[in-house]
Formats: C-alpha cells, structure tokens, sequence
C-alpha cells in the first residue's frame, strides 16, 4: 500500500516539535530552526494557538507548550516516564490521607495540573487537568519558587511582581517574599490557608530531580473540616514520605 503524507499535518508537526523543545521562543527562532517559510510559520502557530496546544506571549512576543498538549501525551515540559513514576505514589497518598492531590508543573510564571487523584463534585473549587494555579497565594505556586535557585527566583519574583493577577500581588513585597521563602525551606513544605481558594487549606512539596525542580505534589483540605495544624500534624507528613519516595524511584 503507497504512502501518502499530509505535508501541511508534518509543518504543523515540526513546529509544535520545535515549540515544545524550545520555548519560549520567538516567532523568528522557531522559523530558523525548521527551515519553513516565515508566513507558513505564522500560519501554524496561529493554528496551534487557536486550538489551545501552543500559548502565545503577547507582551514578549513568544510562543510555548498550551496545557491542551496533555490531551496528546504525557510528556509536558518533563522526562516521559515522570507521570507514571508519580501516579502510584500519589494514589497511595490519596488513600492514606482522605483529602485529593494534585501534580502541578511550572509553565508561564504559573502551576499547570497535569494530574490529579480528585474525583468530580470533589471540595468546592473542582480543579481539573489544565488549570492555572498562582504562584504567591497557593501552597503549590509556593513550593516551587522556594526550591528554585535565587538568581531565577529572583527573575520570577520581579515577573510576578508586574502581574495585574491580585494573588501575586505578594511579590511586590520583596521581605516578605524572602520571608516566606525562609519559612518554606526551614519548614521542607509550603503551605496555605484560605490564601487562594476560599475555604481550602493546602500543603505542598516540591519534587527535585538532577538539582531542577521537575514537579510539585500538593493536598487541598477543607477548613471546615481540619484546621492548619491537623493539616501539618498528620497529613504533611505523608506528603513528605510521597515526596521522598518519588525522589528515590527518579533516581532509578
């Protein structure tokens, strides 16, 4: 049987490629690297854009990975296999502590869902795979920017710090930052207390593999039900555990 291939679906393909692995990247970049026509270019990441697979920048003028990627694959900004390393692991927590968990990475100064153990109707926010999470006012924004290195702490900080977003609004206050930092990092999790979400306390923790933060596992609970110190007293703990085991299996 002839082959025949879709040279317009391969274009599109090789952008996306170049995207993924490049980004954020200019429209210019992206043209050099496949070798296509600027117009053709433009033309596919419009495409892209539209359907949700790749975000543009309009401040920076850059394109990268849309979180309507995951509906492809797996593979979203980290090693293929990180998801089915953390699956397990997550789902054991979820039993152990009675409250959902969710696996967040960092994308456009914001924490993305790329998975998640909650069932539908569950808590009063029902976060689903795709959603934005803010950095300064969620436990799982907070565990990240308190792993990361300060120079690129210090480049977020100033990003967050010019967001119209009123959860990150924190940033523009650079000693409570730091203060907040100190705490997360002297403490091993970050947490939040009705900061984000109305009535939802979080906990969250971040995952290190090869010295670069690749994920953060976190827990929502209702406040209605268990306070902060319950929280920290018996359900962090947990988290810890999950957090050094999934560390571990990476290593493998």
């Amino acid at each position: 049987m002839s082959q025949k291939h879709v040279s317009a679906l391969q274009r599109g393909l090789l952008v996306m490629e170049t995207v993924n692995e490049h980004g954020p990247i200019g429209l210019s970049s992206i043209q050099g690297l496949c070798g296509l026509p600027k117009a053709t270019v433009l033309r596919m990441l419009e495409t892209l854009c539209s359907s949700g697979y790749v975000q543009f920048d309009n401040e920076k003028k850059t394109y990268q990975v849309g979180a309507r990627a995951l509906a492809l694959s797996n593979n979203f900004s980290f090693e293929n296999h990180l998801l089915t390393v953390i699956r397990p692991v997550v789902e054991d927590l979820r039993s152990k502590l009675g409250w959902p968990s969710d696996v967040a990475v960092f994308q456009h100064d914001k924490m993305v869902i790329v998975d998640t153990n909650r069932k539908p109707g569950m808590l009063s926010a029902n976060r689903t795979i795709g959603s934005r999470i803010p950095i300064m006012a969620s436990a799982t924004g907070r565990a990240y920017i308190s792993a990361l290195e300060k120079k690129e702490r210090d480049e977020l900080v100033v990003r967050l710090a010019s967001s119209e977003d009123p959860f990150e609004k924190l940033a523009r206050k650079i000693n409570h930052v730091e203060a907040l930092v100190a705490e997360t990092v002297e403490r091993g999790y970050a947490i939040s207390d009705q900061e984000f979400l109305s009535g939802n306390i979080g906990a969250a923790v971040s995952i290190v593999h090869d010295a670069k933060v690749v994920c953060v596992i976190n827990l929502i609970a209702l406040a209605r039900i268990s306070s902060l110190d319950v929280v920290q007293r018996e359900s962090v703990p947990l988290l810890l555990h999950a957090k050094r085991k999934i560390e571990g299996l990476l290593k493998k």
